[in-house]
């Protein structure tokens, strides 16, 4: 039984040199921190990641945390928070869990906003963070401070053993069929982040290929155009980022159906068509 709806939402955006996603511009652009709203007729509702809040100037104030906000100067949405968006939208249902695709800061820093949601992530990824240094964990972008006091006790962590090589299309991939239907599938999208996560979502209308920080802009990604040399810097895996977008390039070619990244421009299209 499908999603009866998916939204893809905005929750503020940070500013950055278009170049260094891959754009032919010189110019400064927004990245868009997008987090999507699901609606199961069977799960419930539930979001992919969160966007920006409040609490990540909370969680920056500091050094090294402040690094990361020099870095990438961040701005809010107007309505400040992603429960604050959702309702603007009317999309008012209890949010059951929130799939983290990853731990840096734009994907979530609105976690503390939804005090009753369970949080699903990958667990190897979160205890290699928590173990790190304060210091280490702003190099990977991840500002502890944003996760809840009570984040593993409201967790429902995924472990690397449930991601098996995945069939047909998604032969390339490691793959969990989360809710064991086939309308979320969780996809190992390695390279740009410990643990960094996808997800193939099946509608009423269609499969959508969410590949989240996979690529920062689909039409450099799809012409294989090479990120700058700093931007492949600042990929937990370089080389492992490349063969990811590899395989992207050859899974788009079998028509999944559209495939959306979190800061694509294309991306801000399905916003606008999807959030009326």
């Amino acid at each position: 039984m499908p999603f009866r709806r998916v939204v893809f939402l905005n929750a503020g955006y940070c500013t950055q040199w278009a170049y260094l996603a891959g754009q032919r511009s010189r110019g400064l652009t927004r990245f868009h921190a997008v987090f999507v709203y699901l609606e199961h007729p069977v799960h419930g509702a539930a979001l992919i990641d969160t966007g920006y809040s409040p609490w990540f100037f909370t969680a920056s104030q500091r050094l090294p945390e402040r690094l990361y906000r020099w870095a990438t100067p961040v701005h809010l949405d107007v309505r400040q928070d992603p429960q604050t968006i959702l309702a603007a939208h009317g999309l008012t249902m209890p949010i059951e869990r929130i799939f983290v695709s990853h731990f840096h800061g734009d994907h979530i820093a609105g976690l503390r906003h939804f005090p009753a949601s369970r949080f699903v992530y990958r667990s190897a990824s979160h205890e290699h963070l928590m173990r790190e240094s304060r210091w280490k964990r702003v190099r990977h972008g991840f500002l502890a401070g944003l996760l809840p006091e009570d984040f593993t006790q409201r967790g429902t962590p995924i472990s690397e053993a449930c991601l098996q090589p995945g069939a047909g299309e998604l032969r390339e991939f490691r793959v969990h069929d989360y809710f064991g239907d086939g309308d979320l599938l969780v996809i190992d999208l390695p390279g740009h982040a410990l643990g960094h996560t996808g997800y193939v979502l099946r509608t009423e209308i269609e499969r959508v290929c969410y590949v989240v920080d996979a690529c920062w802009d689909m039409e450099a990604m799809l012409a294989g155009r090479r990120l700058p040399w700093l931007s492949r810097r600042l990929q937990h895996d370089p080389a492992e980022y490349e063969t990811t977008q590899e395989k992207l390039r050859r899974l788009h070619a079998s028509n999944v159906g559209p495939m959306l990244a979190c800061h694509c421009p294309r991306t801000q299209a399905y916003v606008a068509r999807l959030a009326d």
